[in-house]
């Protein structure tokens, strides 16, 4: 023992508590010592029986006589190592806790029957009298019990089996019997097998106890609330192979697989449980998980085949949904994404038969209630969340009533990211309990990735695709104007060096050899800028770049490299580009002289605009409809028209009336040259942002309609004039996510 005076208070105690145990331990193998077995039944007084037993105030057996030993079987070490409540089938720990109380408020003896399991398993009925009182300076509760006689229909010969007993005896399950506390009073053959110990260490043990070193996944200690006997007995429902572990000696796992279900009395009472134990190789359910294995090897190649030769985004995500139902047969499997300043999980495709689950819950990924679900937590920290049970999971509260209707008992959420960015939530249901655990959860786990993998490759490419579109409608608008209008038009990045993205025909008058001769498409401003208007020009680009309204000068004086001067009016801005980002077009108008012919461009190294159809005018256009009327240079005015607006993308199926309000609510002008001002009678000093500035009157409706419901680009349209005339354009359309762009142009 260690030095009393460095021990602290729990330390204290517990020594305490040791060293009356061991004066409870100092007496000899006959019993005798501090307890006298004459004295103890002089206490007993008038108490019928020839059985005496003190036990503890907890039941912890103390001392026993030999009339009792030899009745039950026990060797004294068993039984001074057992309590009493552990070996009555008719006292509980809670039962007999009460009866102490009751006898330390009163000084009658309490009288009552118990069933007693003696060493080899049978019952001994006895009626016990026991009596609080203290002896020797200790507290005890002094027991003396006597054979009780049983009715003669009760009375069953020894050789005598009921069915029940057969059966148990017969089966090659394990069988355990417990009562109501979870200890254990009968098994057959196979289970002490399985359990690895003999009948005498079971009968009126726990279930739980350690020594049959059952364990979790994890490998820790299988507690009351994970072993399905105790599943059972406290819920009193069936349990169903539930397999748990067992450890070996030499550190192995052997696997089980347990049924368990309660049992009553013939008044209904609750009396026990019985469980089933079978080795897990030799079941069923092994060859049940052999073949749910090929399943996800078939899931995880099928997926592969598909994420190459899937179609679209929304017909590869539509398809894998409903290849891991039909692989996993899993109830519910559904994509969510996200949208900005929104903090809503909005489904984007689902399949299963339970799918109408998701009409019915609302799924947040905010720290509101139904933010911090599985779900949300998932979006929130990127990693896969696994629930085993939704019914008792604290963080699906919010949605435990419905997933009870519909049966859906386990998830999986996994978050589809691929480098770097993230593409929604892929969730799966099951219908079990601690469904998505081995090899479940990591082949899911795959084929997520591979889904992530498949929707970045396809929004890759449809970012190309809008790239080559837009570089096809650019080439066109440039060239409808090239060679027509007598303005220079260009389009940079809007980063440092500003390379040229396209440019019209005109620029050459800006540029010296070769440029002049070649064009300037696909070089850098720091290329070209030789002449003083061209580092004047590189220092505006960087000035648009952080401006947040057009730049420009009318009249502007450019002197070129031998000296002749030129006047120009210019301006530039940005402009949106596809895929995100912008661009900055530049336009300037030569105000000294017309403009002078100027030579085309070299082909473009773009594939896009090599396979791009050749360039049409809007008189071309105009020409060549069988219903349009003739023109003719009276009918076109003397400046060329440009008009560019955006305005939002609607829905086929809104009225006409909703397009008309959401046009003039939330459409914008981005560009309108002097032409267009005039013939649309817009005076420059009114909003010119506005599309109500110029489009304002009722005699525009008709052109409107056209504009909103119009597809194709390149096609025609008549445009109302201030004056009362038309003028004949050529609309080109470009949409990129929910919003639309118009350009339109006119001839001179």
């Amino acid at each position: 023992m260690s030095d009393i005076s460095k021990l602290t208070k729990a330390e204290l105690i517990a020594e305490v508590e040791r060293l009356r145990e061991m004066y409870e331990q100092c007496s000899d193998a006959a019993g005798n010592g501090k307890f006298d077995e004459d004295e103890l039944f002089e206490l007993a007084g008038d108490a019928e029986g020839d059985e005496l037993f003190l036990v503890s105030e907890t039941g912890r057996f103390v001392f026993v006589n030999d009339i009792m030993l030899g009745q039950l079987g026990y060797s004294r070490e068993e039984l001074l190592g057992n309590s009493l409540p552990r070996i009555d089938q008719l006292n509980s720990r809670a039962q007999w806790l009460g009866r102490v109380s009751n006898l330390k408020q009163s000084d009658n003896p309490d009288v009552f029957e118990s069933e007693l399991v003696a060493q080899d398993g049978s019952i001994a009925y006895r009626e016990v009298t026991a009596r609080y009182l203290q002896y020797r300076s200790r507290k005890y509760v002094l027991c003396v019990g006597r054979e009780l006689a049983q009715e003669e229909e009760d009375i069953v010969p020894k050789d005598v089996k009921s069915r029940e007993e057969t059966l148990t005896q017969m089966t090659s399950d394990g069988v355990m019997i417990v009562d109501t506390r979870g200890n254990i009073t009968q098994t057959n053959a196979v289970a002490d097998r399985l359990l690895g110990v003999s009948k005498n260490e079971v009968i009126g043990r726990s279930c739980t106890d350690t020594r049959w070193r059952l364990v979790d996944a994890a490998g820790s200690p299988l507690g009351i609330a994970d072993h399905p006997v105790m599943i059972s007995l406290v819920e009193e429902q069936q349990v169903f192979n539930r397999r748990v572990d067992m450890l070996n000696h030499d550190g192995t796992r052997r696997s089980m697989l347990v049924n368990a279900a309660p049992l009553y009395d013939a008044e209904g009472e609750l009396v026990g449980a019985l469980g089933c134990i079978r080795a897990f190789d030799d079941s069923a359910e092994r060859g049940d998980q052999l073949q749910r294995q090929r399943k996800l090897q078939a899931m995880e190649r099928d997926a592969m085949k598909l994420i190459m030769h899937g179609g679209s985004e929304a017909d590869l995500e539509r398809r894998f949904c409903q290849l891991l139902v039909k692989h996993g047969d899993y109830p519910l499997v559904w994509r969510s994404v996200t949208e900005e300043k929104d903090e809503r999980l909005h489904l984007s495709t689902s399949a299963g038969v339970e799918s109408d689950y998701l009409m019915k819950v609302k799924i947040r990924y905010d720290d509101s209630e139904h933010g911090r679900g599985p779900l949300g937590q998932a979006m929130k920290t990127g990693e896969a969340v696994a629930v085993a049970d939704t019914l008792v999971d604290p963080t699906y509260e919010p949605w435990r009533k419905q997933a009870e209707r519909s049966n859906l008992h386990s998830l999986f959420a996994i978050p589809l990211k691929y480098d770097g960015k993230n593409y929604g939530l892929l969730t799966v249901y099951a219908r079990d309990r601690n469904h998505f655990v081995g090899p479940e959860r990591d082949t899911l786990t795959i084929t997520a990735g591979l889904l992530s993998y498949g929707i970045a490759m396809r929004k890759q490419q449809e970012e190309a695709d809008a790239m080559a579109e837009e570089r096809i409608l650019e080439q066109k608008m440039l060239a409808a104007v090239r060679d027509r209008v007598p303005a220079a038009v260009a389009i940079f990045d809007e980063s440092d060096p500003f390379r040229c993205i396209s440019a019209s025909g005109a620029i050459d008058q800006l540029v010296d050899e070769p440029y002049k001769s070649s064009g300037i498409e696909g070089y850098h401003m720091t290329d070209f800028m030789y002449a003083i208007y061209h580092r004047d020009l590189y220092q505006q680009l960087h000035e648009a770049v952080s401006a947040d309204e057009a730049i420009g000068e009318e009249d502007a004086v450019f002197t070129d490299w031998q000296g002749e001067e030129m006047r120009w009016t210019w301006s530039l801005e940005k402009i949106p580009a596809a895929g995100g980002g912008q661009k900055l077009l530049y336009i300037a108008v030569r105000n000294d002289q017309e403009a002078a012919p100027s030579q085309d461009p070299a082909p473009s190294q773009d594939p896009a605009m090599d396979t791009a159809s050749p360039a049409v005018t809007p008189a071309a256009q105009a020409a060549a409809s069988s219903t349009a009327e003739t023109f003719t240079d009276a009918d076109i005015d003397n400046d060329s028209l440009m008009l560019m607006l955006e305005f939002p993308v609607i829905g086929p199926r809104a009225k006409m009336e909703t397009r008309l309000k959401r046009f003039f609510d939330e459409g914008i002008v981005l560009n309108a040259n002097a032409a267009a001002m005039q013939c649309l009678g817009v005076d420059p000093d009114d909003d010119v942002s506005s599309v109500s500035t110029y489009f304002g009157d009722e005699a525009y409706e008709e052109f409107l309609t056209a504009v909103l419901t119009g597809k194709e680009s390149g096609m025609r349209l008549s445009l109302p004039c201030d004056d009362g005339s038309a003028r004949e354009c050529v609309a080109f359309f470009a949409t990129e996510g929910k919003v639309r762009q118009l350009v339109m142009l006119a001839e001179a």
